[in-house]
């Protein structure tokens, strides 16, 4: 019998059936490799890591400082993100070495986006204090209590920049001298002037206190306060500072996690002349709260443009491994009336920055 199958077709057949038969398990392999990145993904594109490989969110410090800003963050409806979402995403992140807590949660705080609020690793604690003022941290013994606390009048207000501003004003008199990091002197028509350029650095209140006492003993009839570009500072200092001049209930603090507390003037007043403040758009945090407060209760004339609306109060939260958590806990309002925050201090004379000092002397010697 002849075989009508031509020569070589079974062989042909065979490859072709491994071809196919290679070609479904590669198939099935990728399909595989697929879901197993998906099932064990990190963040938006996934990074590989097993569900057995160590996460950021395996240390308890994680978990301390995302609880933090959960329960004691003074608006989170503000935030951008989902916090439990965030908490999650970067919870995921893979702990490949010693620093990938503190990484991650450095890039967690910066999802608040409010340009204050920072998680410190412990080997930068030193160089904040620096910057923001050593002020005492509160120890984090447990969270979720649900007690109203009285807020800490070592609460500070972030300054912008994170830099001292120029100390002297082009505007300022010819002779300028000096109490401490407070700059005075006094215009020919008697008006005397006094330069606050930051409310952070230790002896500003008395320096100030020095300077408006010197210049009302020497007969000075009214005096402007400048605080332009002052980018705030201590709620301590803003409270001395205010009782240069008034005294009494003049703010509130509003949290979420704390009954709205006043907050009074300290010391006792050392003038009653007439007063002008010189603020701008750059005046921030504990600056504008003391310009504010003496235009709500009627001590000041508030002269220039609207300060910043940035008065979220920042306190520091030690962690036990040294790190820190400076979170925006409050904002600062009036005594009455809705917070500066996001709308600042509107000037009761508007005034351009070149002509503010004129504007204010004119204001004060007027008939």
């Amino acid at each position: 019998m002849i075989d009508a199958r031509r020569p070589g077709a079974a062989p042909r057949r065979a490859s072709l059936l491994a071809r196919l038969i290679t070609t479904l398990v590669a198939v099935l392999v990728a399909i595989g490799v697929v879901a197993a990145q998906g099932a064990c993904g990190v963040g938006d594109g996934g990074s590989g890591v097993g569900a057995d490989d160590p996460v950021v969110a395996d240390d308890p410090r994680f978990d301390v400082a995302w609880r933090l800003v959960a329960e004691r963050y003074w608006d989170l409806s503000r935030v951008p993100v989902d916090w439990d979402e965030a908490g999650a995403r970067y919870g995921a992140w893979p702990r490949t070495d010693d620093g990938a807590v503190d990484r991650a949660l450095e890039a967690l705080y910066a999802e608040l986006g409010d340009d204050h609020s920072r998680y410190v690793p412990a080997d930068e604690v030193a160089a904040v204090r620096e910057e923001l003022g050593d002020l005492p941290c509160v120890g984090v013994f447990g969270l979720s209590t649900g007690a109203a606390q009285p807020l800490p009048t070592a609460w500070a207000f972030a300054q912008a920049g994170g830099a001292f501003r120029a100390a002297r004003s082009d505007d300022a008199p010819a002779e300028l001298r000096w109490s401490g990091p407070v700059g005075y002197g006094v215009y020919p028509d008697g008006v005397g002037y006094v330069r606050v350029a930051d409310l952070v650095r230790s002896g500003t209140a008395e320096g100030l206190r020095t300077a408006v006492r010197t210049l009302d003993g020497e007969g000075a009839r009214a005096l402007v306060l400048d605080l332009r570009s002052n980018p705030g500072g201590r709620l301590v200092t803003m409270m001395q500072a205010a009782g240069v001049f008034t005294r009494g209930f003049l703010w509130r603090a509003l949290t979420r996690w704390s009954f709205p507390l006043p907050y009074p003037a300290i010391g006792t007043p050392a003038t009653d002349l007439p007063l002008a403040v010189l603020v701008d758009g750059d005046v921030h945090s504990a600056a504008e709260g003391l310009a504010g407060a003496l235009q709500a209760n009627g001590r000041a004339l508030v002269v220039g443009a609207t300060t910043a609306g940035n008065v979220e109060a920042v306190l520091p939260f030690c962690l036990r491994d040294g790190a820190q958590a400076w979170l925006a806990t409050g904002v600062l309002a009036p005594l009455l009336g809705p917070t500066w925050e996001g709308r600042g201090v509107g000037p009761d004379l508007p005034t351009a920055a070149d002509r503010a000092v004129e504007a204010a002397r004119a204001a004060l010697t007027r008939p």
